[in-house]
């Protein structure tokens, strides 16, 4: 049984609004006259496109951004959950709450990083569970310092990653913490927004299952909307990382 009701009478009453019979057939997209937002970048190599990426995110958005390999991986993100973890004034109190990461249950990354090797007693780390239901994982993200999240793609022009909403990687991993992990392989980088929803585009045309939510991250959290003064973490993470994966 369908799960979109009243459809049917919803689209006859706007067919019948503009006057005209209820399309039923597909229709052609117009082409367009210009395509140069195909063009940004075509031409670049996925490592040209990295340099990119990485260079933007280190000067315009104040990110890390890392290379590794797939073996190194769980040693780099044991490095950056411990520089997020140490007290700016490198404090020795031994009477502090342990540092608490949130790691997503994407099975892509799980496949190459192993979390527990990043468990210690000062420094618990916790997987998206969700048979745990709703409240206990937003509870975790919550206390986070850390969130690890899995990027579908990484957009090298404007430094932004891409995470499709997904049961095993909630919403909160890469929102709720003080920073954000976001580990992707060099072999999902492309040039711009336009690839990314092209991806999506094509998806619907096969009539694939499409994410309740797409979240395009560019940097840590920020605003100037006031008098343009930029100010970072108001309403999000005041850190970010990406660990990119050489995979090529």
């Amino acid at each position: 049984m369908s799960q979109i009701h009243n459809r049917d009478s919803f689209l006859d009453n706007i067919a019948n609004k503009l006057g005209r019979p209820r399309q039923t057939e597909p229709v052609e997209r117009p082409k367009l006259k210009h395509t140069c937002h195909h063009e940004v970048m075509a031409e670049f190599s996925v490592d040209e496109l990295k340099d990119v990426l990485v260079n933007y995110a280190r000067t315009a958005l104040g990110s890390q951004a890392i290379e590794t390999t797939k073996a190194a991986l769980t040693s780099t993100l044991a490095d950056v959950c411990k520089k997020y973890c140490t007290d700016e004034d490198n404090s020795t109190d031994t009477t502090q709450a342990p540092c608490e990461t949130i790691v997503s249950a994407d099975p892509r990354l799980l496949a190459i990083f192993d979390p527990e090797q990043l468990d210690t007693p000062e420094h618990i780390v916790h997987i998206w569970d969700t048979k745990l239901g709703y409240g206990p994982n937003i509870e975790v993200a919550e206390r986070a310092k850390v969130g690890i999240v899995f990027a579908e793609q990484a957009l090298a022009e404007s430094g932004t990653m891409v995470l499709y909403s997904q049961p095993a990687q909630g919403r909160a991993i890469s929102l709720l913490p003080e920073a954000s992990i976001f580990v992707v392989p060099k072999s999902h980088l492309v040039a711009r927004l336009t690839q990314a929803t092209a991806v999506l585009h094509e998806k619907a045309k096969k009539g694939e299952r499409l994410p309740s939510c797409v979240n395009f991250i560019s940097g840590p959290s920020s605003t100037a909307d006031i008098e343009l003064i930029k100010v970072i973490g108001v309403h999000g993470p005041i850190y970010a990382t990406y660990v990119i994966i050489d995979d090529m």
